[in-house]
C-alpha cells in the first residue's frame, strides 16, 4: 500500500485528486490532504509519506519551499502543475514525476506505478538539487518571447514590455512600454493563463500587473500599485496576502 499526501492551496483541486486516486488508482491510501504547503510541510514530517502529490504555485509556501524543508524525509514526488512546456523540461531533466492539471487519468495510473515500482528507494536528493538548478535555467528562456492574437495574426511580445492588463468586459487591454497599448479579443483570465509561470500576478478581478513594473507599493485598508506607465492599480482584499507575500519574495 502507498501511503500518500497531497498538497495543493486549492480545495477543489485537492478532491478531485483524491477522488481520481480512490477511484482508479488500487493500493494507494490518502493519509491526509493539505491546503497549502505549511499543512504540508507539518503532514510530510509527521506521517513519513512513500508518495507525496505536490502543487507548485502556492502562497507562503511554495512547492520548492515544501521541498526544501523536508529534506530529510525519504519520499517520492509527483509535481501537479500548470507550469507549460517549457518549465517541464526541468522536471524531465531531473527525472522527476510531473502532472500537468487538468489531471488525466491514464497519466496518473502511470505515475502510481512508476511510484510503486519505486517504493522503498525513494532518496530524491539529488533529483531535486538538479531541479532547482535547471528551473532556474528553464525561467529565462520561459520569458523570451509569448505569442498573443492581435487581430487575425499571433505577435510575439518580450514579457518584460508589458506593463499590466486590464478587463474590458470580453476583452483585455494591453499596456506596453514606450506608452503603447493594444486590445486583445480575449479575457483577463485567458491572458493570465498564458502568462502564467512569468513575473504577473492578478491584484484584482480586473487587473494584472507585470511584478518588474511596480514602482511604489501603498499599504493600508485601500492598498494600491504605482506602475512604472504612471497607473494606479487598486488591489482587492482577497488578493492582498498573497501579492504581499509574493513582493516579499521578488
Amino acid at each position: 500500500m502507498i501511503r500518500a499526501v497531497l498538497i495543493d492551496d486549492e480545495v477543489n483541486a485537492l478532491d478531485v485528486l483524491e477522488m481520481q486516486l480512490n477511484n482508479y488508482c488500487t493500493g494507494v491510501s490518502i493519509i491526509e490532504k493539505c491546503e497549502g504547503g505549511e499543512k504540508g510541510i507539518a503532514a510530510i514530517k509527521q506521517h513519513q509519506p512513500d508518495l507525496v502529490f505536490l502543487d507548485i504555485e502556492m502562497p507562503r509556501k511554495n512547492g520548492f519551499d515544501v521541498l526544501s524543508e523536508t529534506r530529510g524525509v525519504c519520499y517520492d514526488v509527483v509535481f501537479t502543475t500548470a507550469y507549460d512546456q517549457f518549465a517541464v523540461k526541468a522536471f524531465k531533466y531531473a527525472a522527476l514525476d510531473y502532472l500537468l492539471k487538468p489531471i488525466d487519468i491514464l497519466e496518473l495510473q502511470v505515475a502510481v506505478e512508476k511510484a510503486r515500482a519505486k517504493k522503498g528507494n525513494t532518496g530524491i536528493e539529488d533529483k531535486i538539487k538538479v531541479l532547482f538548478e535547471q528551473f532556474s535555467q528553464v525561467q529565462p528562456q520561459q520569458s523570451q518571447r509569448i505569442a498573443l492574437p492581435v487581430g487575425d495574426a499571433m505577435q510575439l511580445f518580450v514579457p518584460d514590455d508589458i506593463i499590466r492588463c486590464e478587463s474590458d468586459s470580453n476583452y483585455t487591454n494591453v499596456f506596453l512600454t514606450g506608452s503603447k497599448k493594444i486590445l486583445l479579443a480575449k479575457t483577463l483570465k485567458e491572458i493570465e493563463e498564458t502568462l502564467n509561470g512569468l513575473s504577473f500576478f492578478r491584484v484584482h478581478q480586473s487587473h494584472l500587473v507585470n511584478m518588474n513594473h511596480i514602482s511604489k507599493v501603498v499599504k493600508g485598508e485601500g492598498s494600491y500599485l504605482t506602475m512604472t506607465d504612471g497607473a494606479s492599480i487598486p488591489v482587492s482584499r482577497n488578493k492582498k496576502e498573497a501579492f504581499m507575500e509574493l513582493l516579499r519574495r521578488v
